[in-house]
């Protein structure tokens, strides 16, 4: 792509949207290295990977977090202005995106990548735990001014935590039900990679969101959730990408997610959901089987 200083944020916009409408990842499966964490095919034709990014080609990471990017600029939520004035064509990242997880899911005939997710690593040495002075913050930590150390199990080290973020549906999909299915897919496969960190002493995965939108279908895939109700997010700096993302009118609260035995459970259940083809509410039947087991 072929850009110009010149052009306004709108323009620049329209031009990452125009590029991108339509990103795929040709031959992924072919280009991993290794196993994935996750795989599974949908019966409407889905390809569902949940991988570390060192396990792909940087040109196809590179594109992972040109979705990203082009995701957030579609919804609002990054500021197309600072986009355009550093003129970029994904996300910034830096060696981290390699220690990752990325969850994909993408339409297995073409590659056009349709869902997303990821679970992010401490940034830390080895060894380093939340209530460390040298402890490297995660983002919800920096967002919301808040210490993990002062609301997990005391010495809790911080690779026994994981982040999520970006869990999203491909903006442009049209209406199906493979669209139907692909949060839910999203889901399921990023929970795979979250099952890893939670085995460990002390495990949980952090993040933040909306308590009727990601939090609620978070406790229906089984995780005990738990909401940080006094936060309030700090004023995102004049450099933050992300700025248009806290005005929103319902505001995000950080979450902890932890398992107390239904995990596993439920989302052998979604598994049997997804893969029986059926067509009918996801979350209704979610809710059902929690219920009946409670």
């Amino acid at each position: 792509m072929t850009v110009t200083s010149a052009l306004s944020a709108d323009d620049y916009k329209d031009l990452l949207l125009r590029e991108y409408a339509e990103l795929r990842l040709p031959d992924v499966e072919a280009a991993v290295t290794g196993d994935p964490v996750y795989r599974a095919v949908s019966p409407e034709g889905l390809l569902v990977l949940t991988l570390r990014g060192e396990q792909l080609p940087e040109r196809l990471l590179d594109l992972v977090y040109t979705f990203r990017l082009v995701q957030y600029l579609q919804r609002g939520w990054v500021d197309a202005a600072a986009v355009a004035a550093r003129e970029l064509r994904y996300e910034p990242h830096d060696e981290q995106a390699r220690r990752d997880f990325h969850t994909l899911v993408l339409e297995r005939d073409t590659g056009r990548l349709r869902g997303y997710g990821t679970l992010a690593v401490s940034r830390d040495p080895d060894g380093t735990r939340l209530d460390d002075p040298a402890h490297r913050p995660f983002v919800v930590e920096r967002d919301y001014g808040i210490r993990l150390a002062d609301h997990l199990t005391p010495g809790t080290p911080a690779s026994a935590v994981g982040e999520g973020k970006r869990l999203v549906r491909d903006w442009a999909m049209p209406r199906s039900p493979a669209a139907a299915s692909v949060p839910w897919w999203v889901y399921l496969a990023w929970a795979h990679a979250c099952l890893g960190v939670l085995e460990q002493p002390g495990g949980a995965i952090v993040g933040d969101g909306k308590k009727t939108g990601a939090i609620h279908q978070l406790g229906l895939l089984g995780f005990r959730t738990r909401i940080l109700e006094d936060t309030v997010p700090l004023p995102p700096g004049p450099s933050d990408l992300f700025a248009p993302l806290w005005d929103q009118r319902e505001r995000s609260y950080p979450f902890i997610l932890t398992d107390d035995g239904r995990l596993r459970p439920t989302l052998d259940f979604l598994t049997s959901v997804l893969t029986s083809g059926e067509t009918g509410s996801v979350r209704a039947r979610l809710t059902a089987h929690l219920e009946a087991a409670a």
